[in-house]
């Protein structure tokens, strides 16, 4: 359910069913309409959630009754089914069709296509153009695009770089012809549209006379993980129907039809995946003007709205629309060859489970832990994944069950975040914030670079503050908090999953500069945050312990002010404390070699009676109720280019709704216009509603006016609580 997937798939649509009209070659594009059906209330709610989706992507979409099912799919056993998703304008497509149909089009626009031209390997001249060695001679270019498939590991591996990019086993049957499909045609009636039965795992369509069944089956069975074999051609897989049989008979019991249907053939073929279920496209990490679209799990579906944003990326310098979902720069060191093998299976595996807000995998789990990971988990953490780092969610306390329990109305955690979030505001709490991505500028030439980089004034010696890497097409493509520690030495620390994608722009800005050092401090350095009215005098008291000779720290707002640090002992560890104040109460983190924080943590725990820890989901809860706009939910690239002009607002939602905003729920006036999208939102605990962040249409948006925002289908009114500064967007 993603509005970037939503829209590519649009493009491509679209663009298929023009492509003969532009080409003169048929397309191969059945535009029949896509139905999936529900047989359970949570994809009732998926559904639900999706046409709000749809809506904010100009998707046409509709929920079908059961009836309106049955006269759509009239050979469809229809016991069981609550209900219906349909995109009419969406379909099936043949792939050596499309492909010839594109391959005509580009030749008349001036391209040259090569065909049994192996690539053998890649090098970068020092003007910056490409030479691509192939079998047949080198071609110079100045850019790269990678869509080579199944091959996606075997190009990395020339240009130095892992693959996420993997590839399945996907085994579908094709029957004989059918006689009630044969009537069908006879009568003149509509193909059937292609159906999808999730909670059975199959999906179906007509093919001609036939009809293709296919089933995302039990474990996903990874392929090709050393590269494909240069003896692997156009194969297939042996026939593996004894894997099939079990959803066979599923959707037998769905479509009668099919029981007396005989086998005509049947396709066990290797498919891209990748470990999240998204494609990979987009600047390869540490390589100027060589371009990914490797790993797409969606097939030929999202191929022409891939080969859109990688065109405009290209020659505007940004996409259009925000393709950080797909960004290949979201994995990091941890994502090895095998890591990736393991949650593409996860991934292939979940193709048809409901995905519910909030959700965290298990696969390839525990990896990356902090130094007190034992610690928390002792105290009762439920941890959740992110980036490879295992953090806190939220704590169970005694006689509750460490476990999470997800939905789209009303998770088993709420309470116990609301309970973090109470100590949060009236009492003193920490929370492991270890995981953030840090890195340090240091050298002489480090004020100069930065400041170039940034745009604006670094803070002063001991001073933090927060800085923007802004590009005109592109937007804000990175958020850093910024320490001084220093004339020639600068701390940056920014959201955890940007540290590839922020480590590889911080290089490409400095690399030329021989009087600047980059480090990346991630994983090195630890922090802790802690807040509330008691952390002052623990900290004072943990600067000198029990020698009496020692001079404390003045922690007082005259002596450490809000954005200030400095370096400190905790307890007997060196550290370097930066005051945030972040959600009101007086607030610091404390960062260290990983190595003391255990010390510094069991410190602050016995120097702070009554400290309550906190996990991510509270951060979160934190961070709405108090109007802070996250990077990656509100201020990363398109929200902020240079076409029109929005306000970002934050809103509270009235009316008692039983789910909550989690991003991209539509917004519309009281005239019943859509007027924008939300962006990120939870439950505000401190007043009971809940609230969210939302783009509006509207640079004039003012503070208490009202707009209806769309949650689970339903329409609820909602206040503008925030109004931010109006950002241009695009």
């Amino acid at each position: 359910m993603s509005p970037t997937i939503s829209r590519l798939n649009a493009y491509g649509a679209r663009l298929y069913a023009e492509l003969e009209g532009l080409t003169g070659q048929p397309s191969g594009y059945h535009r029949v309409g896509n139905l999936r059906i529900a047989t359970h209330a949570d994809r009732m709610d998926e559904f639900r959630r999706y046409l709000g989706i749809a809506e904010i992507t100009g998707v046409d979409a509709k929920m079908l009754t059961t009836a309106e099912i049955g006269r759509l799919w009239p050979m469809m056993n229809l016991e069981g089914v609550l209900g219906g998703l349909l995109n009419p304008t969406d379909g099936h497509i043949a792939p050596a069709d499309l492909t010839q149909s594109l391959a005509v089009g580009a030749r008349a626009l001036g391209a040259t296509i090569l065909r049994n031209t192996e690539v053998t390997g890649f090098t970068q001249a020092a003007s910056g153009e490409w030479i691509v060695q192939t079998g047949n001679g080198t071609i110079r270019c100045e850019h790269v695009v990678s869509c080579t498939g199944n091959y996606g590991m075997q190009t990395a591996r020339m240009l130095g770089l892992p693959s996420q990019a993997m590839s399945v086993k996907h085994e579908y049957i094709v029957t004989d012809p059918l006689p009630e499909l044969v009537a069908r045609r006879k009568a003149g009636l509509p193909e059937l549209p292609v159906m999808r039965d999730p909670e059975q795992m199959f999906y179906m369509r007509q093919e001609g006379d036939a009809l293709v069944m296919g089933c995302y089956e039990g474990r996903g069975e990874c392929v090709f993980t050393a590269g494909v074999p240069r003896t692997f051609g156009m194969e297939l897989f042996a026939d593996e129907l004894d894997k099939l049989l079990p959803y066979m008979e599923k959707a037998i019991e769905r479509v009668p039809l099919l029981e007396t249907a005989g086998i005509r053939r049947v396709v066990n073929g290797p498919q891209p995946y990748t470990p999240d279920d998204m494609p990979i496209t987009g600047p390869a990490y540490g390589l100027r003007n060589f371009w990914l679209g490797e790993g797409n799990p969606f097939g030929v579906t999202l191929a022409g709205g891939i080969g859109w944003q990688l065109a405009e990326w290209i020659v505007e310098g940004a996409p259009s629309i925000d393709m950080s979902p797909c960004d290949p720069q979201r994995f990091g060191d941890f994502a090895t060859r095998l890591w990736s093998a393991r949650k593409t299976e996860e991934a292939y595996e979940r193709t048809y489970l409901v995905p519910k807000p909030g959700e965290e995998l298990t696969a390839c789990r525990p990896l990356k832990v902090t130094p007190i990971h034992d610690l928390l988990a002792a105290r009762g953490a439920v941890f959740g994944e992110i980036y490879g780092w295992e953090r806190p969610n939220w704590f169970a306390p005694a006689g509750v069950a460490a476990t999470e329990e997800y939905s789209f109305h009303r998770p088993n955690y709420l309470d116990q975040v609301a309970r973090e979030f109470k100590a949060a505001t009236n009492g003193d709490v920490l929370a492991d914030i270890s995981h953030a991505a840090k890195f340090r500028v240091s050298g002489s030439g480090a004020a100069r670079k930065l400041a170039d980089l940034f745009g604006s004034h670094l803070p002063e010696d001991g001073q933090s503050t927060s800085c923007t890497i802004y590009d005109k097409r592109a937007g804000i493509l990175a958020v850093f908090d910024v320490f001084c520690a220093g004339p020639t030495e600068f701390v940056l620390t920014s959201e955890t999953a940007t540290e590839r994608n922020h480590l590889d722009l911080l290089q490409r800005a400095l690399a030329p500069a021989t009087d600047v050092s980059l480090e990346n401090l991630t994983g090195r350095e630890s922090a802790l945050l802690v807040s509330g009215q008691g952390t002052r005098a623990a900290l004072t008291a943990l600067s000198r312990l029990d020698v009496i000779d020692m001079q404390a720290e003045a922690m007082d707002d005259a002596s450490f002010p809000v954005g200030s640090g400095r370096s400190m002992t905790v307890g007997y560890a060196p550290a370097r404390v930066i005051r945030t104040d972040v959600f009101g109460a007086p607030a610091w983190e404390i960062h260290v070699a990983s190595e003391f924080l255990r010390h510094v943590f069991l410190q602050l725990s016995g120097a702070l009676p009554g400290l309550t820890l906190i996990g991510a989901r509270t951060l979160e809860a934190l961070r709405l109720s108090a109007g802070r706009p996250g990077f990656t939910t509100e201020l990363r690239g398109t929200h902020s280019g240079p076409d029109r002009r929005q306000s970002l607002v934050l809103f509270e939602v009235h009316g008692a709704p039983s789910s909550v905003p989690h991003g991209a729920e539509p917004v519309r006036n009281n005239a019943g216009q859509l007027i924008g999208s939300t962006t990120s939102g939870g439950m505000d605990h401190a007043v009971g509603c809940p609230v969210g962040f939302a783009y509006i249409d509207d640079d004039r948006m003012q503070l208490g006016a009202e707009v209806t925002v769309r949650l689970l289908g339903d329409w609820y009114p909602a206040t503008i609580r925030k109004v931010l500064n109006q950002i241009h967007t695009a």
